[in-house]
């Protein structure tokens, strides 16, 4: 039976060993995007963000899946805050992008419990390729149960990607989950981390 996330963090976090997870964390970001990028690219650019910029867009997901890409908002201009290097489960498919799950939004611990609760729409307990969550947004019941997910919840657009999609194998979910690549934009981190506890407490 795997470990739960949140469980697993708890024993990094007791163990005194988050600062090694986190090195090893990039490393596995670094052998992912090799799978997907020429080798070169990687030697050029310091940033996720820069590695996946340079290559060629790409409208190829399977909802329930887990993606890394980059992104810019449509409406940055007038927006409070938002990511530029999502860590995202597609969940509804649109003519002109998609909607999904940006586990960005959230604390590490508050991450990890949230995809152990949704590992109830898993098509499989294979966790491999061939895994994915069978959720839509209504399956997501007004977030009575699945608080965590409200304030992931965004919209992306295809004509506003910045890079390829790299995809993340089930057995790797974990791994990218502590990743600390989250890029926001408007504000900091950790206030937009407290402002996603403050619209998890209205359910």
């Amino acid at each position: 039976m795997a470990v739960p996330l949140l469980a697993l963090l708890a024993n990094t976090i007791r163990a005194g060993l988050t600062a090694l997870r986190t090195k090893i964390a990039k490393a596995w970001f670094k052998k992912l995007v090799k799978q997907v990028i020429v080798k070169k690219t990687l030697n050029k650019f310091r940033s996720p963000g820069q590695i996946l910029a340079r290559n060629n867009k790409t409208s190829f997901w399977r909802k329930g899946s887990m993606y890394f890409f980059v992104y810019d908002a449509k409406h940055k201009d007038t927006l409070p805050y938002w990511d530029a290097f999502p860590l995202v489960i597609p969940i509804e498919r649109y003519r002109d992008g998609f909607l999904g799950i940006n586990f960005h939004y959230l604390y590490p611990k508050d991450r990890a419990i949230l995809l152990d609760q949704l590992q109830a729409f898993a098509n499989n307990n294979k966790l491999d390729e061939t895994t994915r969550l069978r959720m839509t947004y209504r399956s997501l019941g007004n977030f009575t149960k699945l608080k965590r997910a409200k304030p992931c919840i965004h919209r992306y657009l295809d004509s506003h990607m910045g890079s390829t999609m790299v995809p993340v194998n089930a057995d790797e979910w974990g791994t990218a989950l502590f990743l600390p690549v989250e890029r926001f934009k408007g504000k900091n981190k950790t206030a937009v981390w407290m402002d996603s506890r403050a619209k998890m407490l209205t359910y």
